[in-house]
């Protein structure tokens, strides 16, 4: 044979061998369906991280905590517990100079701050940002990368009444919040400088004003994929206006893609049909639904496609909720699409080539 026609040779056997190496590969490797099940505990006091491939990861009290940080140096996000219904509002009578003679004179008609249900970073003190450089609670700083506290919030924490708290300062290059907070009246003042460094390997840092202290209540960020757990929804009132309500339902990890398909077979499996979406709500809450005359219904032909951070791909698909006099749930998941490559050194097979 010609050089020619040897190299074509060549190039076909050596392409068939790699076609043969990864059907025997793929062979070896089975999937199989499933059910796993947890609790958020009676009236869904926990929440619960979890993970498509190693199950529950932790569970945490939602009841500890009244602020949280997101824990990157150059970001300015901070939620409310608002899940365990702590009104958060701004002071709208003054600026940070008010501290001192705080009127909540007809607070209760102010507007309550909620976090974002889509994106964590964007927690109920970034709700009033304009864009950068204004954040909601402060200004970010060109010359030394700080922001500055600009505004009063006036907090209503069920069981513990009002607070107020001004976060005064951010040193993003150190990533230290300094901020103080006191009862309505001024008594019990205490000004505090969170180290937030310690925690970059968590999403948040939380801390309890009833406390006094932090509270480190979750699992490594990238230890989990999901959550389940309490939040504000905007939802649509039957007169089309969009209003805050408070659901129950499951909040994709930062950078977790998910999609959803309705109405489809148990067994649809493309996955790929649809782009993934890396928002906090993806799945969210409305995969369930409750009857007065039967209780709590799980959506028929409903599937969710879930990627980890590997690349993993896992079908999910709810299967029971008790609600909240135990807070039970359980769900069916599979593993569909295998990208992670160091996954093959599980693999097991024989082969011979000649």
């Amino acid at each position: 044979a010609s050089d020619w026609s040897s190299d074509v040779c060549s190039s076909d056997l050596l392409y068939t061998f790699n076609v043969l190496v990864v059907l025997m590969l793929s062979a070896q490797i089975t999937f199989s369906q499933v059910t796993d099940s947890s609790s958020m505990g009676p009236g869904y006091l926990n929440d619960v991280f979890y993970s498509m491939e190693n199950g529950v990861v932790e569970s945490s009290p939602r009841d500890t905590w009244d602020i949280a940080f997101f824990t990157p140096r150059f970001s300015a996000g901070i939620m409310v517990n608002d899940g365990m219904d702590v009104k958060l509002y701004t002071y709208p009578k003054d600026d940070t100079t008010g501290w001192a003679s705080i009127d909540t004179a007809g607070l209760h008609t102010w507007p309550r701050l909620y976090n974002s249900p889509a994106e964590w970073e964007e927690g109920a003190f970034n709700r009033n940002s304009t864009g950068h450089p204004d954040y909601g609670w402060g200004w970010y700083n060109m010359s030394n990368h700080h922001l500055y506290g600009d505004s009063i919030y006036i907090l209503d924490i069920p069981g513990a009444g009002l607070k107020k708290l001004w976060i005064i300062e951010k040193k993003s290059i150190e990533n230290i919040y300094i901020f103080k907070y006191a009862d309505i009246d001024g008594t019990k003042e205490t000004e505090v400088e969170l180290d937030v460094s310690k925690y970059e390997n968590k999403r948040f840092i939380y801390y309890s004003l009833v406390n006094d202290g932090y509270v480190d209540r979750e699992p490594e960020k990238e230890t989990w994929d999901i959550q389940f757990t309490r939040y504000f929804e905007e939802i649509s009132d039957n007169e089309g206006n969009v209003v805050n309500y408070p659901v129950t339902g499951v909040a994709s990890n930062i950078d977790i893609g998910a999609n959803h398909f309705y109405p489809v077979s148990p067994d649809f499996a493309d996955w790929s049909s649809e782009p993934f979406d890396s928002t906090r709500n993806v799945i969210g809450h409305d995969w369930k639904s409750f009857d007065f005359s039967t209780g709590w219904i799980i959506a028929d032909s409903n599937i969710y496609f879930v990627q980890n951070y590997k690349g993993d791909v896992y079908k999910l698909v709810f299967t029971y909720w008790s609600g909240a006099t135990a807070g039970d749930f359980a769900v069916q998941k599979e593993l569909i699409s295998l990208v992670s490559v160091d996954e093959f050194s599980k693999v097991e097979s024989d082969f011979i080539v000649y």
